[in-house]
């Protein structure tokens, strides 16, 4: 590694609206209308479920893949990235990776003469709009002592790139890798955020 650069950081994207639930409304009409015997009924005919069975973890959350117990293999397409990135000992937003920093990982010239580079971008700061990674977190799918974590998460694209993608304008494709910083679990996704594969914490 010869250089590592810091891009302008642009604003994290902005919070989708969240649906407003509308059977809370018709929950409450129901109990009215059944009285306090119905909420007793139910409590008595309550299954157990996997959040209240010791050792039990729930199904997966829909849109993530793998567990602890089952970590999903890592795409080869990501599998440099994500070495480099694990060299880089994950650098965050907090510190040198804002959105938009680029570091040089490779810097060489091959038996044929030609002048290798590579680099990587780091994505700054992962939302999670829906909560889709906090849910699984809390679902205890990353393992009991991510249940109750509530930090922040670092994306960072999951491709090794010729040229500075900041600079050159080059296309950086659909694979990411997101981490979560308090607890170093990590997926990746080869669509763009649309679905996610738990990797464990490599």
């Amino acid at each position: 590694m010869s250089s590592i650069e810091t891009i302008e950081m642009t604003p994290a994207r902005s919070k989708g609206r969240r649906l407003a639930k509308l059977a809370a409304p018709a929950l409450l009409l129901s109990l009215t209308v059944g009285g306090l015997g119905l909420a007793g009924t139910a409590h008595a005919t309550e299954v157990p479920s996997c959040s209240t069975l010791p050792g039990q973890t729930c199904p997966a959350t829909p849109g993530v893949s793998g567990s602890a117990a089952q970590p999903s293999a890592i795409p080869r397409g990501i599998q440099a990235a994500l070495n480099y990135w694990r060299q880089l000992h994950w650098p965050n937003f907090r510190n040198i990776a804002p959105r938009g920093a680029a570091f040089e990982v490779e810097n060489y010239v091959d038996r044929n003469g030609n002048h290798i580079h590579g680099w990587v971008e780091s994505g700054g700061q992962y939302a999670d709009n829906g909560g889709a990674l906090m849910n699984f977190m809390h679902r205890g799918l990353a393992g009991a002592n991510a249940q109750n974590y509530q930090g922040a998460f670092q994306e960072y694209y999951g491709s090794v790139y010729p040229s500075n993608p900041e600079r050159s304008g080059i296309r950086t494709g659909n694979f990411r890798i997101v981490r979560a910083l308090g607890t170093g679990d990590v997926w990746v996704s080869i669509d763009h955020y649309s679905n996610f594969r738990y990797v464990g914490r490599p």
